[in-house]
């Protein structure tokens, strides 16, 4: 009984999804977090992320970002919202709430792996060089 249970409750899930986010969001839902929701809109970062909220939901899973990219990854996610997703805090993030100290850098998102990746220069001689075979030319 609790596989059609859940079959059935994932199909009116969807079927809510649809009515109240229409079909190109909640397929972009499906493909971005694998489920579909409903949620009342809170807020929305410098990056173009977007943040939601459903009280009936499970406790913890109640909060969820809806990135601006394509490929999702948590670091997208600026400190003072992953406090607010994480439920470390209720407040909503707004420039008045967290307010910037001068001398701190900008959110950057992990580049590893992309063009923008850090990546070492190295100054020292090494000691040992590779081999380099040596080729005479043909006589013939």
């Amino acid at each position: 009984m609790a596989p059609a249970t859940s079959w059935l409750n994932a199909w009116t899930g969807t079927l809510a999804a649809l009515r109240a986010n229409g079909v190109r969001r909640t397929v972009k839902q499906i493909l971005m977090i694998d489920q579909p929701r409903v949620g009342r809109f809170v807020g929305k970062d410098d990056y173009g992320n977007e943040y939601y909220e459903n009280r009936d939901e499970i406790v913890l899973r109640d909060r969820w970002v809806e990135y601006k990219k394509w490929n999702p990854d948590a670091t997208q996610v600026p400190a003072e919202w992953h406090q607010w997703l994480h439920h470390i805090t209720d407040d909503v993030p707004t420039p008045q709430t967290v307010p910037k100290p001068f001398f701190s850098p900008p959110h950057v998102e992990n580049l590893t792996g992309s063009e923008g990746a850090f990546k070492t220069y190295n100054t020292t001689v090494p000691k040992y060089n590779a081999w380099k075979p040596a080729t005479k030319e043909r006589q013939g």
